[in-house]
């Protein structure tokens, strides 16, 4: 009479089960990044919209349509520092490819009325 094979699975393939279980954990725990958006119209045309947006490393207000004569600007805080302001007649845009934004602070024109709107990530 021959003696039963064992069942138990060998050091190759726990090892292999490991690792396949740890890559699909990895995968699917990395969420999109997400983003904070708000938006206003300014003061001297109401057609005239801007878009504000910032992630953990980029931020952009978009300027959209309208009479204004003014750009969009925004700026960020990176490691309790602001940095400077970025303009643009349509898109300003800032990035941190490094470090993670904690603050961001977006307008509509670099005048006395400007809307001066704060996101955070």
């Amino acid at each position: 009479m021959e003696p039963m094979k064992s069942r138990k699975p060998t050091r190759t393939k726990y090892t292999v089960a490991v690792v396949t279980a740890a890559m699909a954990a990895t995968v699917f725990a990395a969420a999109p990044a997400s983003a904070t958006t708000d938006y206003w119209y300014r003061d001297c045309s109401k057609d005239t919209k801007y878009t504000a947006t910032v992630t953990k490393h980029k931020a952009t207000t978009k300027r959209s349509g309208g009479n204004c004569q003014g750009h969009a600007y925004v700026r960020i805080k990176v490691d309790g520092e602001w940095g400077k302001w970025a303009s643009s007649t349509g898109t300003a845009l800032k990035q941190s490819p490094v470090y993670a934004i904690q603050e961001s602070q977006h307008k509509d024109c670099n005048c006395s009325t400007a809307n001066v709107h704060k996101l955070k990530p």
